[in-house]
């Protein structure tokens, strides 16, 4: 029999048809407060610049860590090839001082989409330098560790959890080499669905960081669950996929289970991180509630949330 699968939450913050920024920011806020109280592990806000209501994970994190109690909240994840390595761990650092042991630090390189290459390299495209992001990612972790020739000025923070978020072998060399936790999506066009992946992780893992003593990783993966079959391919083909999105995980609440422990199986995972692609926020709060029955989170007591009221915009 399969361990018990852990369940995190991947948030895209996507705007419905019709719907305002507003909308998608209230109902991120109250998906993140209920799925707290449904026992999933973790929320994770996605950096898109194009498509989603906001491209800020770092400024939505303590409001929904704040008005959560429980659950692991982080982003997935900072795109460091356009930032500063210094300001992301003081950043960081502060947010966990604030939420002790609750705070994750996902990064990760991103793709070359023309507008944020204008937007953050001062309205220049060019092609990634892969070569520029490891040293990025080698510079944060040495502001972490407190090696830096030059100590990042909140150096006594505690640390926030990190994880580098890829769908290849570079990005399971960057973790492993560090010392961090690795997670795999399976949803990214282009993805490797190859269990080796995390083999090879596991086997060249390097500890480094105190928190993450051995070697942690999960897989991410996309989907819906609904009451029916026919109805969660109904509310998937309501899905705009402009990211390019590969669902792997659609039916009733028993197929899904079947589907997440095939792979929690195939990977040798206890945890899994599920972005569902349902457009209304109400379809997508079903959708976790299914899920969190089915699988048996372990949920804690909490008020119900009115949706239509908490989401009422004019």
């Amino acid at each position: 029999m399969s361990e018990q699968i852990s369940l995190g939450v991947l948030d895209f913050c996507s705007i419905p048809p019709n719907k305002t920024n507003g909308y998608a920011l209230r109902s991120t806020v109250e998906l993140a407060r209920r799925v707290d109280t449904l026992g999933y592990s973790r929320y994770w806000l996605t950096e898109h610049h194009k498509g989603a209501a906001h491209a800020s994970p770092e400024l939505l994190i303590p409001i929904i860590a704040g008005l959560t109690k429980r659950i692991h909240v982080g982003a997935a994840g900072i795109l460091l090839y356009f930032y500063s390595p210094l300001k992301v761990v003081e950043n960081f650092g502060l947010l966990e001082t604030l939420f002790s042991e609750r705070i994750d630090l996902g990064i990760c390189r991103g793709g070359q989409e023309p507008l944020i290459a204008q937007a953050l390299l001062d309205g220049r495209t060019r092609k990634l330098d892969l070569n520029l992001y490891k040293e990025k990612v080698e510079t944060l972790m040495n502001y972490l560790y407190g090696s830096s020739k030059i100590p990042a000025t909140l150096i006594d923070s505690p640390q926030p959890e990190v994880w580098v978020l890829g769908q290849g072998w570079r990005s399971v060399s960057l973790a492993a080499q560090n010392g961090v936790a690795y997670s795999h999506s399976l949803f990214h066009k282009g993805f490797q669905d190859n269990p080796t992946i995390l083999q090879k992780y596991r086997e060249t893992f390097e500890p480094r960081f105190e928190k993450i003593p051995t070697p942690r990783c999960n897989i991410a993966v996309a989907g819906i669950c609904a009451d029916t079959e026919a109805q969660a391919y109904q509310l998937l083909e309501q899905h705009s996929n402009y990211q390019f999105i590969i669902p792997s995980i659609v039916g009733n609440p028993s197929q899904c289970k079947e589907q997440l422990e095939a792979l929690q199986e195939r990977y040798g995972v206890s945890e899994i991180i599920f972005l569902d692609l349902c457009q209304e926020c109400e379809d997508r709060l079903r959708s976790y509630e299914l899920l969190a029955a089915e699988l048996g989170l372990t949920s804690v007591s909490a008020p119900r949330f009115n949706m239509t009221e908490s989401l009422a915009i004019a």
